[in-house]
């Protein structure tokens, strides 16, 4: 009976081994949890939650550095650019604890760059720093407008299987459009922008297009337009839930209604508009931007 027992024990042991369940052959438990961390601080970073942002970059670095992913710690390196532009603080600082604190825009950069040589998508990937160059560069200041067009039009068809990173392209193509007052060729760039975020529900990213698209329409002289389009924006920031945007988008009415010739309802609009802003930014604990908005309604007359 005992030798029954085992033999049959034997038998359920070799079942269990030989099934024919394969077995992965590449164990990405902890990039799994690396690229969690790090859509997390995006989605922190475009709501404004800048310290949270920070300190997931940096538990996604470390992760990433941890098993040798390189084509991740790029990507973290590109984000924390933005992180930087974000911020308005371009410079290291002193005595930083943090990777990105303690580096300028252009040491994370250069940083990217490197690690996109160590990954299977190196074109791809230097495509991408690219587009962030040149967002860098105009977040410095600098104007070489034709130069960054050309840039970004040259990466166009390799991030083209890339709706993300395409998106952004144009975005950034926009900005630099906007600065020559190419504002027709720059709104067409910034709704290139939302029809890809659209298409392939990026929800966050969404509001920002339309956004450039307002700013586009009110440097223009088209007001009306203007506030159609941040309608638009509003729409997509309170689908993604970002109070950040949302109350942005409140304040962006506020001045376009006050821009030019104005009525007295335009401006009791943007009084309510600013006051609300205020108020949306004050629940979301930006005090500082609260009272830009009080300050604001307060001075319409």
């Amino acid at each position: 009976m005992k030798k029954s027992i085992l033999f049959a024990s034997f038998f359920i042991v070799l079942a269990s081994c030989s099934s024919t369940k394969k077995r992965p052959m590449k164990i990405t438990t902890i990039s799994d949890t690396a690229d969690v961390r790090y859509e997390n601080a995006n989605s922190d970073l475009l709501a404004g939650k800048m310290e949270r942002a920070l300190l997931q970059f940096s538990q996604a670095r470390d992760l990433a550095y941890s098993v040798d992913n390189a084509d991740l710690l790029c990507r973290i390196n590109l984000s924390a650019v933005a992180y930087k532009v974000s911020s308005g603080n371009l410079d290291a600082l002193k005595k930083a604890e943090n990777f990105i604190d303690a580096s300028s825009a252009e040491e994370l950069l250069k940083d990217a760059r490197f690690f996109a040589t160590k990954t299977e998508r190196e074109e791809f990937l230097s495509a991408v720093c690219t587009v962030y160059d040149v967002r860098l560069e105009l977040a410095r200041g600098k104007k070489n407008v034709s130069t960054y067009e050309k840039s970004l039009l040259s990466c166009e068809k390799t991030l083209e299987k890339e709706p993300f990173y395409l998106a952004n392209l144009h975005r950034t193509l926009g900005d630099v459009q906007i600065l020559s007052k190419k504002y027709e060729d720059a709104q067409k760039s910034y709704e290139k922008a939302a029809e890809l975020h659209t298409k392939n529900r990026y929800v966050s990213e969404i509001g920002t297009d339309w956004y450039g698209v307002a700013r586009c329409r009110s440097l223009s002289g088209d007001k009306n337009g203007a506030i159609e389009a941040i309608e638009n924006a509003l729409k997509y920031d309170r689908d993604a839930e970002n109070t950040s945007a949302i109350a942005s988008d409140y304040f962006a009415c506020a001045k376009i209604l006050v821009k030019g010739k104005t009525t007295a309802d335009e401006k009791k609009r943007a009084r309510e508009f600013a006051n609300w802003a205020a108020k949306i930014y004050k629940s979301g604990g930006f005090p500082f931007e609260a009272e830009a908005c009080e300050k604001f309604a307060a001075q319409i007359k």
